[in-house]
């Protein structure tokens, strides 16, 4: 018998008793995990505090989205571990094991989905088959003060899925302060219907906003499923023309995208994910900072493997 025939056999007799290949090997939650990981630059600073949003694309289902879970799932990680942001706002995360594992191999984070139980009205409004919205956050920047779902009267118009509103206490710098992000998930398509509903739901947030956070740092971030400059609806103006005329008190630091006409898709060539924020927190805006995070340049067939959507970044001052 030759070397190599006798070093293939060694290999298959190894790869049986562990049960299959490095790829195929199941971690301890359950999930396959891969032996080699991605290397995604940092975009994140010590000292600044960091926002990321990104839509996961039907995360973890078996139905609907990437056919290789356990892939997406490990650049997920990779992506998150290597950008190195404080706070991300997660949208279409349908697996709560996948998210569970997810936050498991994210050493340094925690993370909350809109459907867990200590989030008030959180289960009422999402089912654990159902594209969630959630957050993962940096233990040694943000605590959780509480959580809850919001603007639950207007359900239909946020396609059913209700903004996740988690109220973080910060420590950064030697400074401590609170803060409030709110991770939405907007209705989508280009449908006069459809550019009705997010038109309903901009009202009813701005007007939540305004009554609920007038002297508040507050990011609103996540897949708004629209753009702020004119509607992806033929015909129509942006849904949140209402924010972007109120420039006071609140602006979308996203906007410096639409103005360049880049996309926040792999296959859209408009804007749709988007960061608003308060004027009290837009005072702390990193100039410059806000970027679609082409992380398809590290991601091999990323649009397939991944998500169909990129991260979106931006950082403040604190």
């Amino acid at each position: 018998m030759n070397r190599l025939r006798l070093s293939l056999l060694l290999l298959g007799s190894l790869a049986a008793a562990c049960g299959g290949t490095p790829e195929e090997l199941e971690s301890e939650s359950g999930l396959a995990t891969r032996e080699d990981a991605v290397t995604i630059p940092a975009r994140g600073t010590a000292t600044t505090l960091d926002f990321g949003n990104w839509n996961l694309e039907w995360f973890g289902s078996t139905s609907n989205g990437p056919t290789n879970e356990s892939l997406q799932l490990s650049n997920a990680r990779d992506v998150i571990n290597g950008a190195d942001l404080d706070i991300w706002g997660l949208e279409e995360v349908v697996s709560v094991t996948s998210f569970n594992s997810l936050v498991s191999q994210l050493p340094g984070y925690a993370g909350l989905l809109a459907s867990a139980s200590t989030v008030t009205s959180g289960s009422t409004y999402y089912s654990s088959s159902e594209q969630k919205v959630g957050i993962v956050y940096k233990t040694s920047v943000a605590s959780v003060l509480s959580a809850r779902v919001i603007l639950t009267a207007y359900d239909y118009d946020f396609a059913g899925r209700p903004p996740l509103e988690v109220k973080l206490r910060v420590n950064l710098n030697g400074r401590t302060g609170d803060i409030v992000v709110i991770v939405l998930h907007a209705k989508a398509f280009n449908d006069t219907t459809s550019w009705q509903r997010r038109y309903n739901a901009s009202v009813a947030l701005k007007s939540y906003l305004d009554s609920t956070y007038p002297t508040t740092k507050v990011m609103v971030f996540g897949d708004w499923n629209d753009d702020v400059d004119t509607s992806i609806t033929s015909g129509k103006a942006s849904p949140y023309k209402n924010f972007v005329d109120d420039s006071l008190d609140y602006t979308f630091p996203t906007k410096a995208l639409t103005d360049a006409g880049l996309s926040t898709t792999a296959s859209y060539p408009d804007a749709i994910d988007h960061q608003l924020v308060t004027n009290e927190l837009k005072a702390t805006y990193v100039s410059g900072s806000v970027q679609a995070y082409r992380v398809d340049s590290y991601i091999s067939s990323y649009s397939s493997t991944t998500s169909d959507h990129f991260p979106v970044l931006s950082r403040y001052t604190w």
